[in-house]
């Protein structure tokens, strides 16, 4: 499904996602009080079977944040920070040694509170590319290997999912950067929608 168009598709996945990082960046730049520059190094429309070598491999450690949308659209949404960006936002925000195996209250309410702004301003930007509100679930954060991970928002979706819509995005202070990933797994009608609201923008 993902092949029938995925020149156009592409272009608006870009469009959104750096609108959506623009926003995120601004956002993540007060809570961390510093100013933050973004660049969205790539976007990709790809099998879920890809996933796991696309961000490194399936036994990497990351943090995450996920959720699922609300109401008749069903996607999982998940925000992934490799260990080295989760490490320096935590010790950023609570001035604290960050072990990821063993979060603190704080540290864990911190993780999901950065995952939760990216989601959200990602979600709103796709919303406003396809003309659909999207409305997540409260979100959960957790820190494992990458494919216990990616299965989180998958068993909480309860559908099947063969497709991810796929953004990987840089943010950069003056003397710090860190990377994160923001992935729409959306099930196969929800992908189909999604794509057909996308080609309709031509």
């Amino acid at each position: 499904m993902a092949e029938e168009n995925p020149g156009r598709a592409l272009e608006i996945i870009k469009e959104f996602a750096n609108i959506g990082a623009g926003s995120a960046a601004t956002a993540l730049g007060t809570m961390l009080d510093v100013d933050l520059m973004n660049d969205v190094t790539s976007c990709n429309i790809m099998p879920l079977s890809q996933v796991p070598e696309w961000l490194g491999g399936a036994e990497k450690i990351v943090a995450g944040t996920y959720t699922q949308l609300c109401g008749s659209l069903k996607s999982g949404i998940l925000v992934i920070l490799p260990s080295e960006s989760a490490i320096l936002l935590l010790k950023h925000l609570t001035k604290e040694q960050v072990d990821l195996s063993n979060l603190n209250e704080l540290q864990r309410s911190c993780l999901k509170e950065v995952g939760n702004i990216c989601l959200c301003w990602y979600l709103i930007a796709v919303s406003k590319m396809v003309d659909i509100d999207m409305i997540p679930a409260p979100p959960d954060a957790t820190v494992d290997l990458l494919g216990a991970v990616l299965d989180m928002p998958l068993a909480a979706l309860g559908a099947k999912v063969d497709t991810v819509l796929a953004v990987h995005t840089c943010f950069k202070a003056l003397d710090k950067e860190f990377e994160g990933y923001f992935l729409m797994l959306p099930e196969d009608q929800t992908l189909k929608i999604i794509l057909d609201r996308m080609e309709s923008k031509r």
